[in-house]
């Protein structure tokens, strides 16, 4: 995927004071804060009361499960989902914050992963894909990993990154062909054909 949301302004367009925060949009509202960390206390209830790295941890953490859930339904809503093997929906249904899938990930449908609980920081082994299969990461271990991530994934939509760099976005990426980017275009552009009625 593109960096160009990562690109840090031109010298004109610092001057500006805005290109200071991290400006995101979200469920239809339009956040700003100077930090990521602030952000997350504008998105997470409660996060601003976290007292030490591992209470924000944890709320990041929280919040990552929450929204693979969440995204995960949207992308079962889809065509795509009709496609699945009875394992594969097995997984996909999954409402629980680490489902353990297949060694090989190939349904069209993609599996959104939290990667705190995969190799290497948990103990869950990482799947492959195989075409047309795609696996996308959540990874809450920093604010910049988890908002970079939902961004990619495109549930938040990163309008300034404010002092985020491409190195925040953590060891974690989406795979598959052309990862998220690659399947919203998919998704619209080579829909396969409805089976017929039984």
């Amino acid at each position: 995927m593109a960096d160009h949301f990562l690109k840090q302004p031109d010298e004109s367009a610092s001057k500006d004071s805005m290109a200071r925060y991290v400006e995101v949009r979200c469920a239809g509202r339009r956040l700003r804060a100077k930090t990521p960390d602030g952000l997350l206390g504008l998105l997470i209830e409660s996060y601003g009361d976290c007292t030490d790295d591992a209470q924000r941890l944890s709320a990041r953490l929280d919040y990552a499960c929450r929204a693979r859930v969440d995204i995960q339904s949207l992308l079962m809503a889809g065509e795509m989902f009709e496609y699945s093997t009875p394992d594969e929906s097995r997984v996909l249904r999954d409402r629980g914050p680490a489902p353990e899938p297949p060694p090989v990930w190939h349904c069209a449908t993609p599996l959104v992963l939290v990667a705190s609980f995969y190799e290497p920081a948990g103990g869950l082994s990482r799947p492959r894909t195989s075409e047309p299969g795609q696996v996308w990461w959540i990874d809450p271990s920093t604010a910049s990993s988890l908002l970079i991530a939902l961004h990619e994934v495109r549930w938040l939509d990163i309008i300034r990154p404010g002092g985020m760099q491409p190195q925040d976005r953590g060891p974690y990426r989406h795979q598959g062909k052309n990862g998220s980017a690659g399947f919203w275009r998919r998704r619209f552009l080579e829909m396969p054909r409805r089976r017929p009625p039984p």
